[in-house]
């Protein structure tokens, strides 16, 4: 998210004003500023004319580009989910709180409530890229195009509290995630990059002013066809296509030239390098889903039964270790006993070895007898 200039109470009652009456009649599309979709498109093929060995000429990329606006008139964008605690790291390399992930789902199978469950595309932008998209979309749809700039409610903006004092406290507005990842809202945040969500509220600090989109709605999260009434594709449906760092086409039909960042080089087919991390983004490891918790739960009854295994295995070990050392001890006694019982007959043993002066001393009494 981006640090811009104070926003005055004036302004944010005119961007209100505007969003509400966008709101109102989004269904009205006369999409405008075709040039820009077409400098947005495939931002990443159109690198494959810059010195790539496998890169196409300036033709080619130019039929990529009609393939890939033909392609998507067929498709609607919807909104997936909203996740406030996950960072997400654009092509500029810029650091992000706050992940929204979309999908491209075929027009004729995209539902309001669910979206799609085949034929789509996944992909996950930033909160503040995502709105700022949007919001302009829907400005240029209803002619806004000098009133109202939906990169508005895309930044981080400061705001200063309106009070007499001149120690005045310092806010910040922006968008985030809804409490359930549900939607996005504007919300008043303590730092210039609108991560910390503050616990005073806007009319406190605003002179009893409403912050709009405090509860959520700020962009639509029903399915929006990416060809307008004139039969026209909407800028908004390409640069979110061009502009999201993470992509997952596993399930998409169309083919292109993409750059892969694993392996550093071009391919053809569908982009699959976010597939991992946009499944992280949508089911941290933090969160007890229910198949996590089953992923967990035979973990823990492996570990348990490995455990288990090798104390049985020890104390079988150990057992047979210690008969065998008491064999060893009941030898040696029995030797030593047995050298006792060989020498009943007078003769002293120390050791195991004959006593030579119990010999001697028996000896000179059987003599002194012999002479008396």
């Amino acid at each position: 998210m981006k640090f811009c200039s104070a926003l005055s109470i004036l302004q944010l009652s005119s961007l209100v004003c505007s969003a509400s009456a966008m709101f109102e009649f989004q269904n009205s599309r006369s999409l405008s500023g075709q040039g820009r979709a077409m400098q947005n498109l495939l931002g990443k093929a159109r690198r494959l004319d810059e010195g790539d060995d496998n890169a196409n000429d300036g033709d080619d990329n130019e039929v990529n580009e009609a393939d890939m606006e033909a392609f998507l008139m067929d498709y609607s964008m919807k909104f997936m989910s909203c996740n406030s605690e996950q960072v997400i790291v654009d092509a500029d390399y810029n650091e992000h709180l706050g992940v929204v992930i979309f999908r491209l789902c075929p027009s004729n199978s995209c539902s309001d409530n669910s979206g799609c469950s085949s034929g789509y595309a996944e992909f996950a932008i930033d909160v503040g890229t995502y709105v700022a998209y949007f919001l302009e979309d829907q400005g240029d749809n209803m002619n806004y195009d000098d009133k109202f700039d939906g990169g508005d409610f895309g930044e981080c903006t400061e705001y200063e509290e309106e009070s007499d004092d001149d120690n005045a406290d310092m806010y910040y507005i922006g968008p985030g995630c809804t409490a359930d990842g549900t939607g996005l809202k504007m919300a008043v945040y303590e730092d210039q990059y609108c991560y910390q969500e503050s616990q005073v509220s806007f009319d406190s600090i605003s002179n009893g002013w409403t912050l709009p989109y405090s509860d959520g709605g700020l962009v639509s999260t029903q399915c929006t066809g990416c060809t307008d009434g004139d039969g026209a594709v909407r800028e908004m449906c390409l640069d979110l296509y061009d502009y999201s760092p993470y992509r997952c086409e596993a399930e998409f039909d169309f083919k292109h030239y993409y750059y892969d960042t694993n392996f550093e080089m071009y391919r053809y087919g569908q982009d699959t390098t976010g597939c991992t991390k946009i499944d992280v983004f949508q089911r941290p490891r933090s969160t007890f889903s229910q198949e996590t918790y089953w992923e967990d739960a035979i973990l823990a009854v492996m570990l348990l039964v490995v455990t288990a295994a090798g104390y049985a295995w020890y104390s079988t070990w150990w057992k047979k270790q210690k008969e065998g050392l008491e064999k060893i001890d009941d030898d040696e006694d029995s030797q030593y006993h047995l050298g006792d019982d060989d020498h009943e007959d007078g003769d002293y043993v120390s050791g195991g070895e004959v006593d030579d002066s119990a010999v001697n001393e028996s000896g000179d009494s059987n003599f002194e007898g012999e002479l008396t």
